[in-house]
């Protein structure tokens, strides 16, 4: 084989490795979803955080409750995608929000859980008492949800649509106990914040 013919089959195959070490290299890029914050590569972290803000229990439903964490995270220049701390009689919030394989922080870096596992094993290792911006908040929230993660079966202000009548379940925000989200049931009219947790 004529040498002009042997460098270029040996430019086309070193041109190959370079595109196939792109390709790799953007693919591991994109499964950031397990990585952590807003599914970033390289990071490893989920962010959780108290609103600032308080109402009744009729917040529009989950999707109304994952519209205000999405605003009070925009407002305080947090990245990433924030889904309430919320359950309704039919939809858990274990089985609506990520369950990280990495810990869940406050926005200041305290360490709440080192993975799903350890947030709904009965205890977290720190109260979730910041708010966005890193300002202590104290107070229940409506969460609707048990330890474990599941759904509070007895009563949720109508799918949490409802601020008159009935009862939910709320959290307590100073609480690292099965109460952080498993306390009391106030009336649905009670004004309450919620806890907004990174996907």
């Amino acid at each position: 084989m004529e040498r002009s013919s042997i460098s270029l089959l040996v430019a086309m195959a070193m041109t190959g490795l370079l595109a196939c070490s792109s390709t790799d290299t953007a693919t591991d890029a994109g499964t950031g979803g397990d990585a952590g914050t807003g599914g970033d590569a390289g990071m490893t972290e989920w962010r959780i955080f108290r609103t600032a803000t308080v109402q009744n229990a009729n917040l529009g439903g989950i999707a109304g409750a994952d519209a205000i964490c999405a605003a009070q995270a925009l407002d305080a220049g947090l990245e990433g995608e924030f889904k309430a701390w919320l359950s309704t009689i039919l939809s858990a919030v274990a089985d609506r929000v990520t369950q990280a394989a990495g810990p869940y922080i406050l926005v200041d870096g305290t360490l709440v859980a080192n993975d799903w596992d350890d947030l709904v094993d009965g205890s977290i290792l720190a109260p979730i008492n910041l708010d966005a911006s890193g300002v202590m908040r104290s107070g229940e929230v409506w969460t609707g949800t048990l330890a474990d993660g599941s759904s509070y079966l007895a009563d949720d202000c109508a799918g949490f649509s409802s601020g008159t009548s009935g009862v939910a379940l709320c959290g307590a925000t100073n609480s690292t106990t099965t109460t952080w989200t498993e306390n009391i049931t106030p009336a649905c009219s009670t004004q309450l914040g919620l806890y907004c947790i990174e996907q």
